[in-house]
């Protein structure tokens, strides 16, 4: 009678490979990773990566690369896709390429083949969503204004220095060396506000 106990026991506990193998999808499906806060944060405080995220999710999921690009890079200056300069589309396609689309995947919110520009969103992603509508109004609203900012900067001093030149009542008390040095100046620091802005894009 103990032996017979004995068995059962041994035949309750012992598993079989097969079993195993069989219980380890299940508790992988059942224990879904979770994005830590510092993974969201680092993913969403770019706006590109946003940008990226919400394309997917308006085109079931999936996109290429080329066309994703096209997209980020008019919401970026504000134009239609037909508008774009190659090198608008050229600049952003990179960015994507280089940086954050292999960030993203690393991450595990999205597949992206880099050989063929296949791009697929991953359920993963979805942590993401109560994030989203909080953290782009502010950012998109200073994306889509800054070069539309910057050209009327550039414009109202061309206006004031032509101005100056001409003589202009007011306008004439300023030497033509002084208008020179505020041309120059202006010049410099539109073109690094420019630059700073592409970097904080690319980062």
């Amino acid at each position: 009678m103990a032996l017979e106990t004995l068995t059962q026991s041994k035949t309750q506990d012992a598993s079989t490979p097969e079993a195993d193998a069989a219980e380890q999808p299940e508790q992988q499906e059942d224990a879904q990773e979770l994005l830590s806060k510092d993974t969201i944060f680092e993913l969403l405080k770019n706006q590109r990566r946003r940008d990226a995220i919400r394309y997917l999710k308006e085109n079931d999921g999936e996109a290429k690369l080329g066309d994703m690009a096209e997209y980020i890079a008019a919401k970026e200056n504000d134009i239609e896709i037909a508008q774009l300069s190659s090198s608008q589309r050229k600049r952003v396609y990179i960015g994507l390429y280089q940086c954050h689309l292999p960030k993203m995947a690393n991450s595990g919110v999205i597949d992206f083949e880099k050989n063929r520009g296949d791009i697929t969103l991953k359920p993963m992603a979805e942590q993401l969503e109560p994030y989203l509508g909080d953290s782009t109004p502010a950012d998109d609203d200073g994306r889509s204004s800054s070069p539309k900012r910057n050209v009327a900067v550039a414009g109202a001093v061309g206006v004031a220095v032509a101005a100056g030149l001409l003589g202009a009542p007011g306008f004439a008390l300023v030497p033509a060396a002084a208008w020179a040095v505020v041309s120059t100046t202006a010049l410099v620091v539109l073109t690094a506000m420019e630059t700073y802005r592409q970097r904080e894009a690319d980062r």
